[in-house]
């Protein structure tokens, strides 16, 4: 594209002064100006488009108002002669980049119907000859075509551009899982060593302690203060064991919730999402907290994939012996009665209805085409609050 618009004005300059009779000084001039416009725009009317927007336009975007700028600066050039027409070549690209997938292919239509006829506005009524007919129009139909695949090219790379943030985030939370678990099964591998060893040793202290002074009575005294020392080790070598079993590093629900939606948010693409939180939060199980975890990590995925949605809202509920997790969007919606036909997956709700079943909950949807989806998952609690 620079070397298009730095090498045809140019020709055209002489060109329109070698066999149009153009002053040297108009022809420079004439060019100087088309190329300085260009070079303006290059520089600061170009924009990268927000992520996702490939599906509308392209992701490198030329501004509007430059292109007309250069269009109408091109179509007055012709008036000063026809050899500037050529420069419609590269103009063709700039049109259908900067207005879309319909206003653009009817701009370049008509940018090559003025290269067509700029010839007769410029000079004396002729015929037109056949490669100034066949030029801009052969022109514009491969530029259509170039930039029908180019745009394809960008889509599969905004596309494969999402698939790695996705992938890189699933990797993050599986390597902050695993780090997780990690922790916990050091500290439950310390707790069972202080158990099998410091605390069974105090333990043979208290009583060996105990029978010593039983045989021993003139020095009962000293018994006792050992055996009083062994214990309160005791009960602090067994209070650290439960801290060290209990106190293995928990995400809370809301976190959890929080972290799916924060990992959907650095994909910068609709939709907008937001957490509700209704009743007071209590402390599930760790195994509650990933089961509707993971459930929410596939239905905020289904949401980013096939809802094509603008608001998506998370409400989690606590209820007595029970909470509750709505996901609702506002996209295309679906009927959730009809078989599952598609290529890329489906088997997402299945695999979420056995997840929630092996824990003790349900899932109940409500779609319809066109009326965005609204999803609820059921989880009891009175197991946990038992326990507690």
């Amino acid at each position: 594209m620079h070397v298009a618009f730095a090498v045809l004005p140019a020709v055209g300059a002489v060109r329109a002064h070698g066999t149009g009779g153009i002053s040297l000084p108009l022809a420079l001039v004439t060019a100087a100006v088309i190329v300085g416009i260009y070079v303006i725009g290059s520089r600061v009317a170009l924009h990268r488009g927000e992520a996702g927007r490939s599906a509308r336009t392209d992701l490198l975007l030329p501004s509007r108002g430059w292109v007309l700028a250069l269009a109408l600066v091109w179509m007055a050039s012709t008036f000063i002669s026809s050899a500037f027409v050529w420069i419609a070549f590269p103009l063709f690209f700039l049109v259908l980049f900067a207005l879309g997938r319909v206003t653009g292919p009817l701009a370049m239509g008509a940018v090559a119907l003025w290269a067509v006829v700029a010839p007769l506005l410029a000079e004396e009524p002729r015929s037109l000859a056949i490669g100034e007919v066949l030029g801009p129009v052969v022109g514009a139909a491969f530029s259509l075509i170039a930039h029908a695949v180019y745009r394809r090219l960008l889509i599969e790379t905004d596309r494969n551009r999402q698939l790695v943030a996705q992938l890189r985030a699933a990797q993050s939370e599986l390597a902050d899982s695993e780090r997780r678990k990690g922790v916990a099964e050091e500290r439950q591998r310390l707790a069972h060593d202080i158990h099998d060893t410091l605390a069974q040793g105090l333990n043979s202290i208290v009583l060996l302690s105990r029978g010593a002074r039983t045989t021993h009575p003139e020095a009962a005294e000293s018994f006792s203060r050992i055996e009083d020392t062994a214990r309160e080790n005791l009960a602090d070598a067994r209070r650290l064991v439960r801290d060290l079993a209990d106190r293995a590093p928990r995400t809370t629900l809301e976190q959890a919730l929080r972290g799916v939606i924060s990992r959907a948010e650095m994909l910068g693409e609709s939709p907008r999402w937001e957490l509700r939180i209704d009743g007071t939060p209590r402390e599930l199980a760790p195994a509650q907290v990933e089961t509707l975890h993971r459930a929410a990590q596939s239905l905020v995925a289904n949401v980013q994939q096939h809802a094509e949605a603008q608001r998506c809202v998370l409400t989690l509920a606590w209820w007595p012996g029970r909470v509750s997790l709505d996901v609702v969007d506002d996209g295309c919606g679906f009927d959730p009665s009809a078989p599952t036909t598609r290529h890329d997956g489906g088997d997402g709700l299945r695999l979420l209805r056995t997840r929630l079943c092996r824990a003790g909950g349900s899932v109940a949807i409500d779609s319809a085409p066109g009326e965005g989806t609204t999803v609820g998952l059921t989880l009891p609690t009175h197991t946990q609050e038992s326990d507690a």
